[in-house]
């Protein structure tokens, strides 16, 4: 249990290192992080819009953990997009800051 802490704080060390040295972009790494580790739960799309630069949709959803509800967006790349208002749809969210999630 030990160990598997050590090895947590020091892959964190090593991202916020990263960030300070500007080597990656923070809402990247946060997007790789919840696509590797975030948690897996439905939700449903509400509304899909294209954004204002032309270069994707935007995705405003809402999903349910622990009895509280959550509303968020996500931007989607418009060549492969495929969702429409009233679609169940994957959410990956951080299990520590439910908040935090993504389209999965």
């Amino acid at each position: 249990m030990a160990e598997a802490r050590r090895r947590a704080a020091a892959n964190g060390l090593r991202a916020w290192w990263r960030r300070l040295l500007g080597k990656e972009d923070p809402d990247v790494a946060r997007r790789r992080w919840l696509r590797e580790s975030g948690r897996i739960i439905e939700g449903e799309v509400l509304e899909v819009s294209p954004t204002e630069t032309g270069q994707g949709v935007l995705v405003r959803y809402r999903y349910e953990v622990a009895n509280v509800e959550y509303e968020s967006l996500d931007v989607v790349d418009a060549p492969g997009h495929r969702h429409w208002p009233g679609q169940r749809a994957s959410i990956r969210y951080d299990r520590r800051r439910p908040s935090n999630s993504i389209l999965g």
